[in-house]
């Protein structure tokens, strides 16, 4: 029986919310979906701008050039005269 009602109630507050729509409001509605479609379509239709070119951006370093970074009195591992370095940088607190 509760469902009863509350299945009334649903229907009676659907039927209160199509009745509040007159036909002016939804001419209204259909008469701006129409401009708002054309300009999409007039949008659409435009050639794309070409979009600005970007400066190219190094690609890192030449790998054909050699780096040289004096390390001085720095802890290091392995011997003195190898053919790679590396170098970390780091900051403890």
């Amino acid at each position: 029986m509760i469902l009863f009602w509350r299945r009334g109630l649903l229907l009676l507050v659907c039927a209160f919310a199509i009745s509040c729509v007159s036909r002016a409001d939804f001419d209204e509605i259909k008469s701006t979906q129409k401009t708002i479609l054309s300009k999409l379509d007039a949008i659409a239709k435009r050639p794309a701008a070409a979009a600005p070119a970007r400066a190219k951006r190094p690609r890192g370093p030449d790998p054909k050039k050699v780096y040289a970074f004096p390390v001085g009195k720095a802890h290091a591992k392995g011997p003195k005269d190898a053919l790679v370095t590396i170098i970390e940088v780091s900051d403890f607190q």
